[in-house]
C-alpha cells in the first residue's frame, strides 16, 4: 500500500496530498475504532461499545459514533479503490493489455493477502488487509470491463454494506462481552483463536465482505476524473460534495449515537426491526459522509500545498495544471479564509507523510495495541473503557507521524511498503505519454466519467465470533 493498491508506485515526491491527507486521518480513525476489538468483560452495546461505560468513555463513544465510525472503514475503501483506478489509468497510458494488468494486481493483491493473513494471526483477528487484497482483486478485474460496470458495482454492493449496519445497530441485543483473542489469557491460546479465525475469514471473505465493493467502485470512478490529484480543475465538484458530504454523514449519525447516548442497555429500544434501521442509516450516511471527508481533505491538501509553493517559489510535479491556474486558485483560497495558520500547515504535511507509510503504521498500531491490552501483556483491555483506550491510541498516531515524517526527510518508505514493492513488482516505468492536462467533467460514457453522486467489516454472524471494528 500505502493502503492504496499502487500508493507506493511513485516517486514520493510527486504524490498528490490528498489522498494522503485522508489515509493519514483514517488511520486514526482506525485505531480509536479496533479499540472495541481489544477490550473485552463488559456487555455490548450499538457498535460494539460497552454498556456500562463511565461518563467520559460514553462521552468518547458517543463521538466516535459520530465522526468514526462507518465512516472510517468506507473512507480507506474508497481510497484503496482510488489507487487501483490509476493504476488502471497508467496502464492504459503504457498500451498494456488487461490481461496483463489483470496479472499485475493478482501478484500485488497475493502479496497484500499474506501481509494481511500474518497481520490476523500473529497480532490482530479484526485485520482488514485480507478483505482488501482479495475484494480489491475482484475490483481490480472490474475496472477493465466497460466503463459502466463500476457505478452498476457501487450501488449493487450496497444491500451488503447495509447488513453491516444492520448488525452495528442490533448487536447489543444478543449479549456479547468481547472477543475469544481478546481475552486470552496466553499468546498460545490466543495465536490458535486467531489461525482460526483468519482461515475462516478467507473462506467466506467475498460474501461477507463483499459490501467493500461498493466504496471501492466510488473509489475507481473518482480515480477516472483525477478528481483528488487535479484539485483546481475539480473545485466545482468538491467543494459541495464536502459540504453535504460531510453534513450528511454526521446528520445519519445522530439517531444511533442517541440511542448510544440515551438507552445503552436497550431498556425502551429493543425492537430490532427500529434498531436494525437506524444502523442501517448509520452505515449509508456513513458512505456519503467518507466521500464528503476525502473532497474536504483534498481541498485542504492543495491549499498548504499552494501556500507552500506561493513561499518557495517552486510547483509540485504531479500538478502542471495548477501551475498555470494557480495565481486563481491562490486568490480564491484568501476569499475562501485566506493562508492556513503554520500548525495547520504542519499538522497536514505530517499526516500525508504518515498517510504515504499506511501499511506499516496500520500494523504498527496493531503491534502496540499488542503490547498494552491482551492479558498476557499489560491487560489494559480489562482494565481501560473508551476514553482511556482513544487516549493512547492518539498518542500511538501521533508518535508515527513524527516516524514518518523522518522517514519523508530521508526519502524513504516504510518497511512493509518496500517489502510489498520488492514482492509484487512497481508500476514505476512510464511511457512518454504522460498527459497531464485537466480533465473537465463529462459522461458516464466518456473517458472522464463523473460519480452520480471495523477495522471490522463483519456479518452480523460474524459479528458474534469474530473481533475487529469497522471505523
Amino acid at each position: 500500500m500505502s493502503l492504496v493498491a499502487g500508493g507506493g508506485s511513485v516517486p514520493l515526491s510527486d504524490r498528490a496530498g490528498g489522498p494522503d491527507l485522508a489515509r493519514g486521518l483514517a488511520l486514526l480513525g482506525i485505531a480509536l475504532a479496533n479499540t472495541v476489538g481489544w477490550l473485552h468483560g463488559s456487555t455490548w452495546t450499538v457498535l460494539l461499545k460497552q454498556q456500562d461505560a463511565t461518563v467520559l468513555d460514553r462521552v468518547v463513544d458517543v463521538l466516535l459514533a459520530l465522526t468514526i465510525d462507518n465512516r472510517g472503514f468506507p473512507l480507506f475503501a474508497m481510497l484503496f479503490g482510488y489507487g487501483i483506478g490509476i493504476l488502471h489509468r497508467r496502464s492504459r497510458e503504457r498500451g498494456e493489455s488487461a490481461g496483463r494488468f489483470i496479472l499485475r494486481m493478482l501478484r500485488r493483491h497475493v502479496v497484500l493477502l499474506a501481509i494481511g493473513l500474518a497481520h490476523a494471526i500473529l497480532l490482530f483477528s479484526g485485520d482488514i488487509i485480507v478483505a482488501y487484497a482479495m475484494v480489491g482483486m475482484l475490483c481490480a478485474v472490474l475496472v477493465t470491463r466497460h466503463r459502466a460496470v463500476m457505478p452498476v458495482v457501487a450501488i449493487a454492493a450496497l444491500p451488503a454494506l447495509g447488513v453491516w449496519g444492520w448488525a452495528d445497530g442490533t448487536i447489543g441485543l444478543f449479549g456479547g462481552d468481547g472477543y475469544a483473542s481478546a481475552a486470552a489469557p496466553d499468546y498460545v491460546t490466543a495465536l490458535r483463536l486467531r489461525t482460526e479465525q483468519a482461515g475462516a475469514d478467507v473462506a467466506t471473505v467475498l460474501i461477507d465482505d463483499i459490501g467493500l465493493l461498493s466504496p471501492m467502485a466510488i473509489g475507481v470512478i473518482a480515480a477516472r476524473l483525477r478528481m483528488l490529484e487535479e484539485v483546481v480543475a475539480n473545485r466545482d465538484l468538491l467543494v459541495p460534495i464536502a459540504r453535504w458530504g460531510l453534513g450528511i454523514g454526521l446528520l445519519g449519525a445522530v439517531p444511533l449515537a442517541a440511542v448510544l447516548a440515551l438507552d445503552p442497555a436497550h431498556r425502551v429500544l429493543d425492537a430490532v426491526l427500529l434498531l436494525g434501521s437506524i444502523g442501517v442509516v448509520h452505515q449509508y450516511t456513513g458512505l456519503i459522509g467518507a466521500l464528503g471527508f476525502a473532497a474536504a481533505l483534498a481541498l485542504l491538501a492543495e491549499r498548504v500545498r499552494r501556500q507552500t509553493q506561493s513561499a518557495d517559489g517552486t510547483v509540485a510535479p504531479h500538478d502542471a495544471a495548477g501551475h498555470a491556474s494557480g495565481g486563481a486558485a491562490l486568490r480564491r483560497d484568501a476569499a475562501d479564509g485566506g493562508s492556513a495558520p503554520r500548525v495547520v500547515v504542519a499538522a497536514v504535511r505530517g499526516i500525508e507523510a504518515l498517510g504515504a507509510v499506511s501499511l506499516s503504521a496500520y500494523v504498527g498500531q496493531s503491534l502496540v495495541a499488542h503490547a498494552l491490552f491482551p492479558p498476557y501483556t499489560l491487560d489494559l483491555g480489562a482494565r481501560l473503557g473508551s476514553a482511556g483506550a482513544a487516549a493512547l491510541m492518539v498518542a500511538t498516531w501521533l508518535v508515527m507521524i513524527l516516524l514518518a515524517q523522518a522517514l519523508r526527510r530521508r526519502g524513504r518508505r516504510g518497511p512493509l511498503e518496500v517489502v510489498l514493492r520488492r514482492l509484487a513488482g512497481s508500476s514505476t516505468s512510464r511511457s512518454p505519454r504522460t498527459d497531464r492536462s485537466p480533465r473537465t467533467l463529462r459522461s458516464l460514457g466518456s473517458p472522464r466519467s463523473s460519480p452520480s453522486a471495523r477495522s471490522s467489516r463483519f456479518s452480523p454472524s460474524a459479528r458474534s465470533s469474530r473481533p475487529g471494528a469497522r471505523p
